[in-house]
Formats: C-alpha cells, structure tokens, sequence
C-alpha cells in the first residue's frame, strides 16, 4: 500500500526527492498507527502527505 502512495506522490511532485516522499509517507502513516477503522488509511496518509509536501513541512 505505502509503495503506490509513494509512486503515485513522487509522479505529482517531481522536484521532491523521491526518499523524501517515502519518508513523508511512512511517517504519516504512522500517525494512523491507533485508526480503529483501517478502510480509508490509504486515501488518508496520500492527502496528508501531499499537503505536507506542499507545505514543505515534510
């Protein structure tokens, strides 16, 4: 799962280095360590990280 959201960021933010994306991604992820429900974490972490990534608070 984490690998389609990292490839999917890396292709709508080519100038972050792909590492960073993955690092963004894993660590927002691991904010819904607790998530009861587990259906949506996906969509979740990848609009997350994309706006941590626009932010550049990555």
């Amino acid at each position: 799962m984490l690998t389609h959201v990292s490839d999917r960021l890396t292709s709508r933010f080519p100038d972050v280095p792909a590492q960073r994306v993955t690092d963004v991604v894993v660590s927002t992820y691991h904010q819904f360590d607790g998530a009861r429900i587990r259906d949506f974490v996906e969509i979740l972490v990848e609009r997350d990280a994309a706006d941590r990534l626009v932010r550049g608070s990555a």
